[in-house]
């Protein structure tokens, strides 16, 4: 199964994104150069413990990184433009582009 997973490119996930936790949503931009992230950190990283700075697309999700560059969390994708993780406190966080 491994082997049919792609690994997108930065440029193909850059844009408006969206994190949600039940009701509450937070706005994030993902940037292609450096892949940066912009927008609301603070609210996502209320979720995350951490505040994230920078992300990775991965075959099957996206890393969010922490100023060092360490993992933060790793949403799995769900489907296209959609991707969910687990908190450390067991809430679930959803990621998805803006339409």
């Amino acid at each position: 199964m491994a082997s049919s997973l792609v690994l997108p490119s930065s440029a193909q996930l850059a844009g408006h994104w969206q994190m949600q936790q039940q009701d509450q949503v937070c706005a994030l931009d993902l940037i292609e150069q450096a892949n940066a992230l912009s927008g609301d950190v603070d609210c996502v990283a209320q979720w995350l413990g951490d505040k994230p700075l920078s992300w990775s697309p991965t075959p099957d999700g996206i890393w969010l990184m922490n100023a060092e560059g360490t993992g933060i969390t790793h949403l799995n994708r769900q489907k296209e433009g959609e991707y969910q993780a687990k908190t450390a406190t067991g809430a679930v966080v959803r990621l998805h582009r803006k339409p």
